[in-house]
């Protein structure tokens, strides 16, 4: 995968269901570190998986580790964040 470098600056932890809604656009981490979470999905009336597990992660910070130097890296998250922000659901 392009821009996939296998060190710790470009990864975020995440488990399986924010993994794939990283992965289809649904939610993006900005360069500060603030979770966004797609409009369409936020104005959506789905149940409390939806609600507590997707929606209100809105406008959160990620968990970042103690040591700096394991921070995600801005450039990269700026880089993939574009694409979050560009993707047109279908």
């Amino acid at each position: 995968m392009p821009g996939g470098e296998p060190i710790v600056p470009n990864g975020i932890s995440l488990c399986k269901l924010h993994h794939a809604a990283f992965d289809s656009n649904v939610l993006g981490v900005r360069p500060d570190y603030i979770i966004e979470v797609r409009e369409d999905i936020l104005k959506e009336k789905d149940g409390p998986m939806l609600l507590h597990g997707l929606q209100s992660l809105a406008k959160k910070e990620i968990i970042l580790p103690h040591s700096h130097k394991n921070h995600p890296d801005p450039d990269r998250l700026e880089k993939r964040y574009q694409e979050f922000k560009d993707f047109i659901p279908n």
